[in-house]
């Protein structure tokens, strides 16, 4: 990689480089080779990936969380004691500081559900908030120095088994026409803004996703989460339909560029909405379906693909690069992060698939055309046994008790 960069790098210039994922190893190479890594740091990054310090942030901005504790618990009394106090109901949703994808999100509405999580909440700082009935929404927005660019709202794909084993778990996201009325796209807009200028106080600057809740019963929108790095979203908020409509991600690079700028956020914001108006747009994040830990022989390549009826389900077309070529409904792209050679097990994303037709029904229901996508791209994968999950997961264990010095 350094090869390569070097080869096509003009004199004169340091090479700047974005990274989705990143750790302190990542900023001190970079530092050391003379790279400059567009992104904020790790440290300021951790500190605000935190659910704890997200919901304090947006409530100094006045974007307020669903109804909510951020506290510690002794047990199930104490915690029924705290909810019943803050007027957060019988349903709780428990959160801790970190997660991913829906693995630290837990529901509890009895003391079996709490005796089941009970090693995981009782100690540590959580979130406890009162169960809403909800639409999750999410959307990619850009900090600059002239504001924040706002991306797409967008519905996420989250719990269902076919995708994932976590019942909060992200597994995509769809956009398509009526899916907020313009009164609430743009307070859920105002929302973003007033959080991500909490942000940028913070010194934050470029590309982050903030996930919000629509509370179906009430109309409120709710800050939910805040992903600070390029997202799962990312599909969505940088389609470029129209002839003067620069990905959203291009902001991110203005903002980096050392040049001088003002924006017309309105402006930004109308014209983005008219160029994706009536598209629909889907991503599915497809898990290798095991059930052992194999390593692959055969995967289905990066491209576009036919959708048909049938077993098969899909038929490869080309290896294309650029998803914004889909035709049609009858059209899907496949992008491969999984191939011929890599070590796989249950419960690892094995690409992302990109269709233009909605994903869920109205009532969160998977539509029949993905319930038959999501087996056809799992069922192209082959992969040769190497070992039992339970092994690798005992394995992933002792590696983080090593690491955390427990």
């Amino acid at each position: 990689m350094q090869a390569y960069i070097a080869s096509r790098t003009p004199a004169g210039y340091r090479p700047q480089i974005v990274l989705a994922m990143f750790d302190e190893t990542s900023e001190r190479l970079c530092a050391q080779l003379g790279y400059d890594l567009i992104m904020p740091s790790v440290a300021l990054r951790t500190r605000l990936d935190s659910k704890i310090v997200t919901t304090q942030l947006g409530d100094e901005a006045g974007a307020a969380s669903v109804p909510n504790l951020l506290t510690t618990i002794t047990g199930w009394e104490d915690l029924r004691a705290q909810a019943e106090q803050a007027g957060l109901g019988e349903r709780l949703v428990i959160q801790l500081a970190y997660g991913d994808s829906g693995r630290t999100t837990y529901f509890v509405a009895s003391k079996t559900d709490f005796d089941r999580i009970a090693n995981e909440i009782v100690g540590p700082r959580i979130k406890a908030m009162r169960h809403i009935e909800h639409l999750p929404l999410a959307a990619e927005a850009v900090i600059t120095r002239a504001g924040t660019v706002v991306g797409p709202v967008l519905r996420e794909i989250t719990g269902h088994p076919e995708l994932t084993a976590y019942r909060g778990g992200w597994s995509g996201s769809e956009m398509y026409p009526g899916l907020v009325d313009d009164g609430t796209r743009h307070r859920i807009g105002s929302l973003i803004e007033r959080f991500c200028g909490r942000l940028a106080e913070e010194g934050y600057r470029g590309i982050l996703e903030v996930s919000i809740l629509l509370d179906t019963d009430t109309g409120e929108v709710y800050l939910g989460e805040l992903n600070p790095r390029i997202s799962g979203s990312s599909a969505h908020s940088n389609l470029t339909p129209g002839d003067t409509t620069p990905p959203l991600f291009a902001y991110h690079l203005l903002e980096y560029s050392g040049r001088e700028f003002s924006l017309d956020l309105d402006a930004i914001r109308a014209e983005r909405e008219a160029a994706l108006a009536g598209q629909e747009w889907s991503t599915l994040v497809i898990q290798y379906p095991g059930p052992h830990v194999d390593r692959i022989v055969a995967s289905p390549g990066t491209g576009r693909y036919r959708i048909i009826d049938g077993a098969a389900g899909l038929v490869f077309v080309d290896a294309e690069r650029d998803w914004q070529g889909l035709a049609d409904g009858e059209d899907a792209f496949w992008f491969r992060a999984i191939g011929d050679g890599d070590i796989c097990g249950p419960g690892v994303d094995a690409g992302m698939l990109v269709i233009r037709a909605r994903a869920q029904e109205e009532h969160y229901a998977l539509t029949p055309l993905v319930k038959r996508l999501i087996p056809a791209v799992q069922s192209a994968y082959r992969g040769e046994r190497i070992g039992t999950i339970t092994r690798y997961w005992r394995a992933g264990v002792r590696v983080l008790r090593e690491k955390l010095g427990r």
